[in-house]
């Protein structure tokens, strides 16, 4: 443990101004970028400067584009988590990790069978103060993001209300929606809450294409109305792909429809066969098309003001790229630092029952937690799957003997759901 005059210094920073209501350490890296109006944040910054950089050479993060991240809301409050995590756990907890982003299934329910939806057996839901609780309990171990989902998030009627909580605990808020249900009602107590981000589903170009992977005729307008109203609002609106073969050549002009619509960031995920999508496994992409994948997306985020996030490789496979290339350079050093895959270290995933897994794309369950804390399990010496799961040596096949183990890790999900084995070979495109 960190001894209590550092801490107390962690802690503070962590803290929010009274006069303006942003932490210390946002305060920070604002200052980075531009003058700094609140007369108490001025005063934290000459003597925080150099604390938040004596802190990141200490973990090997390099601090020359600290800028970048003072416009970032993502970025801010992954920062304010590991100051918070350091400060309660000690520094020792930056080899173990602890939950930074949390996706949190509130519910089964939805409106939609989408052929690859990966939550598709049923469990019972938590009630709304069992969800506070854990809301809290996230915040008080050092989570900094959650990610409300489902199911359809938008069918439970205590939504808001939880939405809200989240925020008022502190914690950086978003919701992931197949968008069908973003009408001028919704949206409305969604801007009035001040979410950070929505994250709407849209896996085609062309109609045809989205209706039949989320298995449901006309909904495709529904989506796009709803990305439209989104923007209206004023709502950072994040798109949410997953490539298959379906839909890989529709790539370019999707990513045209999301210029033109004008949206804030595109998630690409490359398919998983989780859940449902494990009777479709000839729909992943294969090692040659995922590099391709890879390379069009670079092409994409240089011609474009639209942040583009690729999945898993902006974790993964990321700091085997070229150290000139745009993902590297945007996500190098996070990738470096976190290295690289984040399941059961980084990030983890509640269902709607309260059970606790290492990712949402793993179904192994480590806990659930309405029987005890986070903080409880997740560092339990004796559970085999977290200490499989935190152990690169174990890796075997390619993964194994990969010279971008340490920094990769590869995906532990679809090593799984295609060979039943959490610490199988990834099949990516990385010769060996």
């Amino acid at each position: 443990m960190l001894n209590n005059p550092i801490s107390t210094l962690l802690g503070w920073y962590s803290q929010r101004c009274f006069l303006c209501n942003i932490t210390h350490i946002e305060a920070i890296l604002k200052s980075y970028k531009e003058k700094i109006k609140c007369p108490e944040c001025r005063k934290q910054i000459i003597f925080g400067k150099k604390l938040f950089e004596a802190l990141m050479i200490f973990l090997n993060m390099k601090h020359d584009n600290l800028s970048d991240f003072s416009s970032d809301k993502q970025a801010i409050a992954t920062i304010n988590a590991l100051f918070r995590i350091i400060k309660n756990h000690g520094i020792s907890v930056m080899k173990i990790g602890i939950p930074i982003y949390v996706v949190f299934d509130i519910t089964n329910k939805c409106n939609l069978k989408c052929i690859h939806c990966y939550s598709s057996n049923k469990k019972s839901e938590l009630s709304k103060n069992e969800i506070f609780k854990i809301i809290e309990n996230l915040y008080e171990t050092g989570v900094g993001l959650i990610d409300f989902g489902g199911g359809e998030p938008l069918l439970r009627d205590d939504i808001f209300d939880i939405l809200s909580y989240s925020k008022d605990v502190g914690l950086y808020t978003s919701i992931t929606t197949n968008g069908t249900l973003l009408n001028n009602e919704s949206l409305k107590h969604l801007k009035n809450l001040n979410i950070d981000h929505i994250c709407i589903s849209l896996d085609g170009f062309k109609p045809e294409t989205h209706n039949y992977i989320r298995n449901k005729k006309g909904i495709y307008d529904k989506v796009i109305n709803g990305i439209k109203n989104c923007k209206s609002a004023g709502i950072d609106t994040q798109i949410s792909t997953v490539i298959m073969k379906k839909n890989f050549n529709e790539l370019k002009n999707l990513f045209n429809l999301l210029v033109s619509l004008n949206v804030d960031s595109w998630y690409v995920y490359d398919f998983i066969p989780a859940g449902r999508g494990n009777e479709m496994k000839n729909q992943q992409l294969n090692p040659k098309e995922r590099q391709q994948l890879f390379s069009m997306l670079q092409e994409f985020a240089v011609s474009s003001d639209i942040s583009i996030k690729p999945y898993p490789y902006s974790i993964t496979i990321n700091s085997a790229s070229e150290k000139d290339t745009y993902f590297y350079k945007q996500y190098g050093m996070l990738t470096e630092f976190f290295m690289g895959c984040l399941t059961a270290r980084w990030v983890c995933h509640i269902s709607s029952n309260g059970d606790l897994h290492p990712c949402y794309l793993l179904p192994q369950k480590l806990g659930n937690l309405k029987q005890k804390s986070i903080k409880d399990i997740w560092f339990d010496k004796k559970n085999p799957i977290l200490k499989d799961l935190r152990n690169r040596k174990l890796l075997k096949g390619n993964c194994g003997i990969c010279k971008f183990k340490d920094v990769c890790g590869g995906c532990r999900a679809r090593a799984f759901w295609n060979t039943e084995d959490y610490l199988e070979s990834d099949n990516c495109w990385i010769k060996n």
